[in-house]
């Protein structure tokens, strides 16, 4: 081993010590860079947020509001329930999990192709429903020529919208306490702009 003087050695430790000391400080700047860095991602991801239908997953969205309307079915709130329109070739993505869906909520889905909706402007939707008779009477309705998007009072029974039924449902006097201007939040997310409401021509 070769020897060295006590200067020489102390000389050695103060080098180690200041290298370790600049190591410490590069590191800590490498952190506030990667900080700044993550702040500025996480604003540009608040920003993109603001223009929704390009930043929400379209198939969640379906699935979720038939999720919502899978329940109302169930429960009985609503006699039937449509799922929100989509375009045909979404049909094969969402199907799967949509069956899924009414399994587990104990009811059942039927696929209105809406034949009577020109091609070019044809949207469908999932008919949910517990009971056969309510899937008859929206059936007996659409062979009528009605369709909800053009015709929705025919169909705001079947979708108890501001009405009452099962036993005793003859003496209630139904009624909404405040009416308002709403839009439609699923044409927005998941349709082009001008695909809602479908032109009737």
């Amino acid at each position: 081993m070769t020897e060295r003087s006590e200067p020489t050695l102390r000389h050695s430790i103060f080098d180690i010590l200041r290298f370790c000391g600049s190591l410490l400080t590069w590191c800590s700047f490498i952190r506030a860079i990667k900080k700044f860095q993550l702040e500025e991602i996480n604003k540009m991801s608040l920003s993109d947020t603001k223009n929704a239908g390009k930043t929400i997953d379209r198939k969640s969205f379906i699935l979720g509001m038939m999720t919502a309307f899978a329940e109302c079915v169930t429960g009985e709130c609503k006699k039937i329930a449509l799922s929100p329109p989509f375009y045909p070739e979404d049909h094969d993505t969402v199907v799967s999990e949509a069956e899924r869906i009414a399994d587990e909520q104990g009811i059942f889905l039927w696929y209105d192709e809406n034949l009577d909706i020109p091609e070019n402007r044809r949207l469908n939707w999932f008919v949910l429903y517990k009971f056969s008779d309510m899937l008859e009477e929206y059936r007996d309705l659409r062979s009528q020529g009605y369709n909800p998007a053009w015709h929705f009072a025919k169909f705001s029974d079947l979708f108890s919208y501001g009405t009452a039924w099962g036993e005793g449902a003859d003496a209630v006097v139904t009624g909404m306490r405040q009416r308002k201007d709403t839009k439609d939040t699923f044409a927005r997310v998941l349709l082009k702009p001008g695909d809602w409401p479908i032109q009737n021509e």
